[in-house]
This record gives structure tokens, sequence and C-alpha cells, in this order.
């Protein structure tokens, strides 16, 4: 599909054949130009046409060009990264696994589509060309200008990756003058940037990349298609273009209307939008003229987008709470409950005690207040013996550090590193008994982890083996750790904060506290950042080594500490090293209880949890101990980072094959926990029947969606179900999860709906899938009976009752107004009839069911040509089908002679129409009938097979296989019947495709 209409950009350049320059009518550079030339045409090609935008509501998987997208660190795909990495065959994530995904703002990777077919582009389905992924840096950090130059380098990327592949070196023929570019709203999925500056950010990087690629004499882009999937947002950007036009006049061409393209859905169910499943709130300190210090907190969850400012109780109150809190005796619940409402401004308590996934972002001011232990209280009418949970239980509670220091080269160690566990370093000071619970949990945590992964990653354990035996000395422990590339480091043992200032005199002005080893030494971020590669997870269960000096709270720190910076943890040092994910410990913790977090946040991530959900877990875990240790693990990191293995699994794979009955009901509370009206009910269904539709969602895990809904909004209070257009939507949804029999029970709810708001379309899809359903039903008998006719023959009777009573439902429809897809179902009804009486045995009845099925197709396609429909190719198609399935049928002499190309042209996919699912199919289900008749299907199949492949792995909707296996069931039974040994085969590996792709197994899905 082209994106553009028209017109073409001449830039005049030299050209140059066979390595000489010369003049060329089209204008474009060869390979073969010299530098010099290429400068002297990119000074006559600066003046650049104005740049076309369009904005599109709709899926970018029905787009050709390349799409350009943005990052923001992290180690998932999530949104549409995640489907394009899919749709191009995991490149994207295979990066990110091997760390050259770009993370950092201005930083850019391009992806090319190698699975295109290049031989026969017609039948080219994955799209797009390409992935420009643009880093943008950390969420909530982003700014319009630092977009708009992360944009210009991503299209200056594909640019040149089109020069290098235009031609072999010494062609004459050049790259293209132009191309056509979609781009999401990039970066509008985090706090900071809304939809609307995203758009202008986007095509201001564009508009600049083409002035500087006509001065270079590259390739520029003509067209700019901005793809957003929700309408809202689409009209946001939309509005926030013209103005851009007014500003810059000239510069810009705007599409006077927002173009609606598949896949389009109105907008979000919640009233935010954010691109990640978790919320995230910063709380970050200010100073103002007074020296007054001031929280300033900014939401972007799903229900909020807010800044708030919040005065800080007076320091010496604050300080005194921390340190209580902070204390391993303390297990006073209302110590939590008066700092959450000491800290937290009244406004913004809904929304962080209601959270269900939480990261904080903090700054030094507010990294040393122990949130984990802020509480917002027990549901006072719950009562006492509610299941009650802690907010950072809850709500998941992870923390992000801000900080300016950081190594800019991280290099990761691997995804096969193997794991190192010490446990009880000696310490050789009377000060630091020994730690058999440090023992007993570094000792644990290797069984575990060496059990679970047996020899896809060696565990390194170095701990004492029994309780009173001396634990290795620093010697030992400081050469295994630098020997070696190590991709998680687990430690447990005693540990000195930055604090104690005598030992950080002994240890210089920039020493940060560390774990304490023998002969006075210490291993602080000093000693781990001479390791060349770093650990992606560090684990320390060292006291007091994650806190920060209260005095620091709220940037109170006094002359007489000499902390002008933040004098960091070692957590926070770890993090600035570059590791991933850290978890430290603020205070000194119970041994039982630290053993039990430990390896309840190792069986978590062994399990295939996320790194924030393995943190809940073993939160939760320690929780039920009666002490505070569950919340003296201060946790930072990436809240979608897995144990390296589990990246492979695909979005979601992991965590929802092992989730329980009980959590997944919870997480779809809090997912339709928006839902307050039909419209919004209306919206969830809505997007269930498009991830259905065009994302091939897991069928099951829709069901399971469906029935929550109807059970939780189907009350007879709201009495929501019984309106016709909710109980349409629902029978949709049904319908596009193959289920047909919950669709046809509510499609009949639908059209008996006492409002009345049920579309006619309702009654056209009752019959369509009573018709499917007649067929499905037999075809399952027929699949156990195998050649008992008697036990067929009930199926049998049932089947041809259903579709005859359909088919009288039809005609009054035809009665109504002979519409092509009415038409069309009638000849869907006759086809399907003909398929029982094929499998009654009953000839005659089935001769006259295939010429009612040519007659009604033909009388369709008729009716699509007079009206000027653009699917036309549909019933035509059909038609043919049905033409030679009757040949076959009735022994007629000779191959069955059809017009095979215009019925090919007919397709969209040959006139730039509007692809959907079933344009894409066309032309592979003609080459299959081609095939056919002309009896080379076996010498075919391989291509055939690959072709249908792609387009499965581009749309796996398992309502539109499920129509394709159906119609293979019409023909290929009788091609079998006149066909040569090879070809019976070849029809019959066929088939056996199609129904692996009707009917996938739970783990076929993406």
């Amino acid at each position: 599909m082209k994106l553009q209409d028209g017109g073409t950009r001449a830039v005049p350049a030299q050209l140059a054949s066979s390595g000489d320059a010369g003049p060329r009518p089209d204008g474009g550079l060869t390979r073969g130009a010299t530098l010099g030339q290429k400068r002297a045409a990119g000074v006559a090609a600066t003046s650049v046409s104005a740049l076309r935008v369009d904005v599109v509501n709709g899926n970018l998987k029905f787009f050709d060009a390349p799409v350009l997208v943005g990052h923001y660190r992290g180690s998932a795909l999530t949104g549409t990264e995640a489907v394009m990495d899919w749709l191009i065959g995991n490149a994207m994530s295979t990066s990110m696994r091997l760390g050259r995904y770009p993370q950092e703002l201005k930083t850019q990777q391009v992806f090319v589509n190698t699975s295109a077919d290049r031989i026969n582009p017609l039948r080219d389905v994955p799209r797009p060309k390409g992935i420009i992924v643009a880093g943008l840096g950390d969420e909530g950090h982003l700014r319009a200008s630092g977009l708009a130059e992360t944009v210009r380098l991503g299209v200056i990327a594909w640019a040149q990756h089109l020069t290098e592949a235009a031609r072999p070196p010494g062609e004459s023929v050049p790259w293209p003058a132009s191309f056509s570019l979609a781009a999401t709203l990039v970066g509008s999925g985090g706090t900071g940037m809304s939809a609307g500056q995203a758009a202008r950010s986007v095509a201001e990087g564009v508009c600049e990349a083409n002035r500087l690629l006509a001065s270079a004499g590259w390739p520029v882009v003509e067209c700019l298609s901005l793809v957003e999937l929700y309408l809202d947002r689409a009209a946001e950007a939309w509005r926030a273009l013209q103005l851009l036009v007014q500003a810059c006049p000239g510069r810009y061409v705007i599409k006077p209307f927002i173009r609606s393209s598949p896949g389009a859905l109105l907008r979000p169910l919640d009233s935010g939008y954010r691109g990640t499943d978790f919320d995230l709130i910063t709380a970050t300190t200010q100073v103002d003229v007074r020296g007054a210090s001031s929280i300033i907190y900014t939401l972007d969850t799903r229900r909020a987008r807010t800044e708030v400012r919040a005065v800080a109780a007076q320091g010496r109150l604050l300080r005194e709470l921390v340190s209580v809190a902070s204390s391993n005796t303390c297990n006073d619940d209302s110590v939590g409950r008066t700092l959450f409402k000491l800290l937290v401004p009244v406004e913004v308590r809904p929304f962080l005690a209601g959270a269900s996934e939480m990261q904080i972002e903090l700054d030094p001011g507010t990294a040393g207040i122990p949130w984990e232990m802020l509480d917002s209280g027990r549901d006072t009418d719950a009562g006492e013996n509610a299941d009650y949970k802690p907010w950072a239980i809850r709500a998941k509670l992870l923390r992000k550090l801000r900080t300016q220091e950081f190594r800019r080269q991280v290099e990761d160690a691997g995804r096969r590193a193997p794991i190192l566990v010490i446990g009880d370093p000696c310490t050789d000071d009377k000060r630091y008994p020994l730690l058999p619970g440090a023992r007993r949990e570094a000792r644990a945590v290797s069984a575990l982890l060496s059990m679970r992964l047996g020899a896809d990653r060696k565990v390194k354990l170095l701990a004492a083996a029994n309780d009173i035996d001396r634990g290795p000395d620093s010697r030992q422990v400081v050469a295994t750790l630098l020997d070696g590339d190590w991709g998680i480091v687990h430690i447990a043992g005693h540990g000195q904060a930055a604090s104690d200032e005598a030992t950080a005199a002994d240890n210089g002005a920039g020493w940060a506290g560390g774990v304490v080893l023998s002969n006075g030494t210490f291993l602080g971020p000093e000693e781990l950042a001479r390791m060349q590669r770093v650990p992606e997870l560090v684990f320390i269960n060292c006291c007091h080594l994650a806190k920060t000096d209260t005095a620091n709270l709220l940037g109170t720190s006094t002359p007489s500490l000499h902390r002008p910076d933040f004098a960091a943890s070692v957590a926070e040092a770890l993090i600035k090293l570059g590791v991933r994910c850290v978890v430290a410990a603020g205070w000194a913790v119970d041994d039982a209880a630290a053993e039990i977090f430990a390896t309840a946040f190792y069986r978590a991530l062994l399990d295939g949890q996320r790194f924030l959900d393995a943190v809940a877990i073993a939160r939760e875990a320690a929780y039920k101990l009666p002490n505070n240790t569950w919340a003296a693990y201060q946790c930072y990191g990436d809240p979608d980072w897995c144990l390296p293995g589990w990246l492979d699994i695909g979005p979601g794979g992991a965590r929802a094959a092992s989730e329980a009955p009980r959590e997944e009901k919870q997480r779809f509370a809090a997912a339709y926990a928006g839902i307050a009206s039909p419209q919004g009910l209306l919206l969830a269904l809505e997007m269930i029947q498009m991830e259905l539709r065009v994302s091939g969602a897991n069928v099951e895990q829709s069901a399971r969606r469906l029935r929550y809904l109807h059970d939780t909004f189907g009350d007879p209070e709201r009495n929501w179900a019984r309106m016709g257009a909710v109980a349409e939507a629902f029978a949709t949804a049904w319908r596009e999860a193959g289920l047909l029999e919950e669709a046809v029970a509510w499609y009949q709810a639908a059209f008996k709906a006492a409002d009345g708001k049920a579309t006619l379309q309702s009654a056209e899809q009752l019959a369509n899938v009573q018709v499917r359903l007649a067929w499905q039903r037999l075809r399952a008998v027929a699949a156990t009976a195998g050649a008992n006719v008697a036990a067929l023959q009930p199926a049998v009777d049932a089947s041809r009752d259903l579709l005859l009573a359909t088919m009288g439902q039809l005609a009054q429809l035809v009665a109504l107004h002979r519409s092509m897809e009415r038409l069309a179902l009638c000849g869907s009804a006759s086809k399907r009839l003909a398929m029982v009486e094929r499998l009654a045995g009953r000839r005659d009845a089935e001769i006259a069911a295939i010429r009612e099925t040519v007659r009604w197709y033909r009388e369709a396609e008729a009716a699509a040509m007079a009206q000027g429909a653009g699917n036309t190719y549909y019933p035509a198609i059909n038609r043919c089908a049905a033409e030679l399935v009757a040949h076959w049928t009735a022994g007629t002499e000779g191959d069955y002679q059809v017009d095979w190309e215009g019925l090919a042209t007919a397709s969209p996919e040959r006139n730039n129409a509007e692809p959907d699912f079933w344009s894409r199919s066309a032309l592979s289900e003609l080459w299959v009938y081609q095939c056919a008749a002309r009896r080379t299907l076996a010498h075919d199949l391989p291509s055939i097979l690959a072709d249908l492949g792609k387009l499965h792995r581009s749309l796996p909707a398992i309502n539109n296989w499920r129509t394709v296996r159906d119609q293979a069931d019409f023909v290929l039974p009788v091609y079998q019947r006149h066909a040569d040994a090879a070809e019976r085969a070849a029809a019959e590996s066929l088939l056996q495709c199609l129904e692996r792709w009707a009917d996938p197994a739970p783990a076929d899905y993406q």
C-alpha cells in the first residue's frame, strides 16, 4: 500500500554511470557520484518541498512504510514496540538482550524486515519494511527539543540504510529520491509529553532531517503518517499540527481530516494513557528562596496526570519518624500511617493508596525516606480480619533513582553469565560476629538457583559449609568477583554505611560504604566499579547499606557533615555503575524473614515474573512474620526486567502462564476499574474485539475477560448486558474468539433487546454465525464418529435444519435490500449446506446446493459491481471456488478455465486500497485454486505454505483462519477425489496446516 497519493520530489544532482558522473533527468545520486559532486548537488537541493503529514487513526500493522517508534529506558518491549518486534521476527528483543538496543536520548537503531518476499512482492505480507527505534532516555525527562533531535537522527539513519541498500556498487540505478514514513506519537506514552507535543516534535524532527538529507543528496521523507490507535489522541495530534502549520507557513501540508484505518479504537478505557502497565510517581525536593523545602509529586497514572506541590513537615520531626521507622525493632503500624499523612498531600493520597503497580522516582532529598514503611491505613469498614496488605505490597512499590552521575558506556555480563552468591565473608573484627542466618540464606539461594537453572547457568557459592567455620576472606571475595563476569551477585553479610565518620576517614573522602571484609577492608562501589562487565542484578542483604543519612532528607544536610552533594549508599552507587536492578537492606533484618524474602524473590524470578512482581511476592512472603524485615529492602530498577532467558517467551508469556486465577481476577479488576457506564463497557468490549481480530490474542484469556465483564457489569442492578448495543458488542467479541455458541446466544439477545439499540448488522451476523456453527457442530461430531453413518445422522439432520432455517432468515433480509453482504451470506449458507449433504452422502442434494452457491455469489458479485463496492473481489473469488467445485463434481472434461489475472487484479492488494486480512488472504486462496485447477498443487505447496505462514504470523486471528479452513474444507476434499496421489497428499498437508491455525494449542499464541 502506498502512503502517498502521488507526486515526487525532484533532487537536482549529478548522475554517475560505471563510476562516471553525468546528468540525469529524474534527479537522484548514484553510488558512483564523487563527494564533490554530491556536495554540489546538495547546494541545489536544499530547497525542500513541504512535508505532507497524514494523521491516521488505526493500527500500525497495516502500513508498508518503515515505522518510527520510541523507547524509554527499560528492559521490556511493550505496546507498539512488542507488536513490531513480533512482526519482524523478534530482532528488536534480540538486540535488547545483546545490549545493543537504543536506550539513551539521541541514539537509534534500524531494524530491516528481512522476511519480505523479494521475488513476488505482491505476496509480501509482513509489514512494515523496517523499524526505526529512537532512544528516549528515562521516562519523565524527555523534552520537546530532545524528541525532535532524536527523531531527526532516526530519519537520517533510515535514509542512510536506503542509500546503502539501493544497488550493488558499480550499477547506475540511483537510490530513491524520497520515501514515506509512518511514526507513532513518540514519547507520549510517558509523563511530561502529551500527544500534541509529540506530534509537533516528530513533524519538526522529520522536517529538519529533510533539510539535512536534501543537502547531502540522500532520500527525503515525502509523506509522514502519524499513526495513533485511539481517536481522541489522534485528534489532539491533528489539532497540534494545525498550529504548527500556522507557525511555519509553507513548511508543512496537513491532510484536513483524520484518516481511519483498520484496528482503530475510539479512546483508551481510562482517562489517562500510559505506554506501560505500572504507574510512575515522581517525588523530588525543591527549596525556595527562603530555604523552605517541599516535595513535588508528579503523577503519571492511568487515572490522572497531575502535579501537586506540598510543603514538607519540619525537618527534626521528619528525621525522628524516619529513624524510628527504619529501625529493625519497629513494628508499629502507626509510624507508617503518620509518615503517609505527613508526606503525602491529601489530593495525591487516593492515587497512591489505590495503585496496583507503582514505581516512585526519587532524588537525593527523598531517597532517604523509608517509602516502603508508609501506609495509607487499614480499611476500618473491612475489619481487623480482612486480607490486609501494606501499601508497598499492594502497590508493588519499586524505586527509581534520579541521578546525573552514571556510567556512560555500560557493558552487561550477558544472559548466560554465571551467578555469584557470597555468604557472611570473614571480618576479623570483634565488632562483627558470625552471621549463621546470612550463611543459611546464601546456601538456600545457591541451592535454589542451581536446582532450577541446572546446567543452563553456573552458580558459584562463597560461604562456609557450616555455622562456625571461617568465611571467605577479602582476597578470595575480591579476586572471585573481579576474575569473572557475573550476571547476578548476591551478598549476605555485615555492612558499614558511609555515615560512620571514623570509618569514612580511614577510607577516604569519597567512600560510600560497603560490605565488611577481613583485615579491615570493605567491598564497596569502588571495587565493584573495577568490574569490566556489570551485573544485571545485585542483591545486598547487609545492614544499613541502602540507608541514607536522615540529615540529608529534603536537602537539609548540615555543613558539619561535609555533604554538599548526596552521599550515595552502596545501592545508589551500584545504580550509577549501570546495574539494572538493585535490592539492598536499609536496616538490620531478621534472619528467618531475610531467607524467606530472598528465596521467594528468586523463586518468582525463576517462574518468569518481572522484577516488579518478584519484589512484591517476596515482600508479601516476609510480611507474614512478626517483624518489619519485609519493608527493609529498598528495591531499585527496571520494573519489567526478567531473569535473562525469560525474554524469549514474548510479551507477558511467562507471567500469564503462571498467573493464578485469584491474581488474574485482581488484574482484571484493576484493568476495568474505570468502567462506570455502558459506554465504558462498550469500549472495553471493542478493545477485546480488536485484540482478537488484529493481534491474535489468546482466546482462553479473552474468554475469561469476557466472562469477568459479564459477571461484573451484567448484574441486575446495572442491567447493562440487556442493552442491545452491549449485547451486540459481547456477541462480536465471542465471534472474534471463534466461540460461536456464545456468539449466537448474544446476537439473539441483542436482536431481542427491549431498547432496540442493536444495529441491523446484528441480524446479518446472527445468520452468519449460525451458518458457520451448523458446520462446526457437524464437523466436531464427524471427527469422533468416523465412518459410523448411524452415529452421524442426528448431527447431519440438526445442521441441515439450522442451515435451512437460517437461509429463511436471510431471504427476509435480502427482500429488504439486496446488498452484496447479504447475497454473499446466502452463498455461504448454500456452500455449507453442500458440505453437509456431501458428508451425508446425498450427491444430488450436494450438486443442487453447489449450483445455488454459484448463483448467490454471482448475484453478490453483480451487486458489488453495481454499487461500486471496494470488496468486489470477495464474492468473485468465492464464485470462482464454487464454480471449480461444480466443475469437479459434475465430472466436466478438461480443466476449469477462468480469468485468473482478472481475479487477482480485483484484490485491493493490486489497486492500493485499504488492506485487511481478507484482501491479503484473497491472493493466497486464489493461488491455491489456480494450482488445483492446473493440477500443480504439489509443486507449489512449499511456496503456498510459506505465503500463508507469513499471513498467519502477521494476522493470526482465530476467527478469520477458521473461515479460511472452512473454505478449504469445501474445495479440497472434492479435488482429492479426482487428483493423483501426489496432489491428494499436498491437499491433505494444506488442510492439516490450516487446521493447526484454526484451532491452535494454548502454547501457539504469541
